[in-house]
């Protein structure tokens, strides 16, 4: 559950039943025993929602996707800095007047609004390779040549592009762009998954949700540069933490927020 109460109604997308009226589980193991579905991350859920928007399931014109600890929104500069350029910290109490509201959604002209976006000063290859498999990253990047939904100049631009957008998966979103990405990262992934993807341990176990942020950054950033998608607009980046390390003047440190 939200380590806050937002000040709207939400659907709660979960692996397991919590129990509660607005919950919607969508089970990590629905993709049979030879694929470990907590790997996605929170794409299980996301590829979930797609699945279900695509059958009528679920009936939307656009999404507002927030995670238990983390939202954007059009308040600029709210809470506290962070040792992370891309992000501000907020309590539990600090996060609710922040959180966007029904008539703030209902009044938006976008097609997208998401977090900004972080030069790392190095390709995104290169940087991967500093926290995380590189095997893993050339064996997606692999996926994603093999696949009908990207192009060989799409393919180049993913493994050089110098920037990320931070969990791209919190956004204000039009439903039919929502399906437009999850249809380009789910057949990636299928192809990933089914001929390329090795079993990870502890912190690297997520290792299909690290590859599928970083490709549902590049398509965001893409579509902007290209002008394929012009209406984005970019929102404040929040994290929310119950406790808070000061670890410089004026910056605080979130026991989660590097994750």
């Amino acid at each position: 559950m939200p380590l806050f109460e937002p000040s709207a109604p939400f659907e709660m997308l979960c692996p397991k039943s919590l129990g509660i009226a607005n919950e919607l589980v969508i089970d990590d193991d629905r993709f049979g025993s030879d694929v470990d579905g907590a790997a996605l991350a929170e794409y299980s859920q996301l590829f979930g929602l797609y699945d279900m928007l695509c059958a009528g399931d679920v009936v939307a014109d656009d999404l507002f996707l927030f995670q238990y600890r983390k939202f954007i929104s059009p308040v600029i500069g709210g809470g506290l800095e962070s040792v992370s350029p891309w992000v501000r910290v907020l309590t539990p109490e600090m996060a609710p007047p922040l959180f966007p509201g029904l008539e703030q959604l209902a009044a938006l002209k976008s097609r997208l609004s998401v977090g900004s976006v972080f030069d790392f000063g190095e390709s995104l290859s290169a940087n991967y390779a500093r926290v995380h498999v590189v095997d893993d990253f050339v064996m997606f990047v692999a996926a994603c040549a093999e696949s009908s939904q990207m192009s060989s100049a799409d393919v180049k631009s993913f493994a050089t592009i110098r920037g990320i957008i931070p969990s791209p998966a919190l956004c204000y979103i039009e439903v039919d762009l929502f399906i437009r990405i999850m249809r380009i990262l789910k057949d990636v992934w299928e192809h990933y998954s089914a001929h390329y993807q090795l079993a990870r341990s502890g912190y690297q176990r997520r290792v299909s949700g690290y590859l599928l942020e970083r490709l549902h950054s590049y398509l965001l950033c893409k579509w902007l540069l290209d002008n394929t998608e012009p209406d984005i607009k970019v929102w404040q980046r929040y994290v929310i933490t119950d406790s808070l390390a000061v670890s410089a003047p004026g910056t605080v440190k979130g026991n989660e927020e590097l994750k």
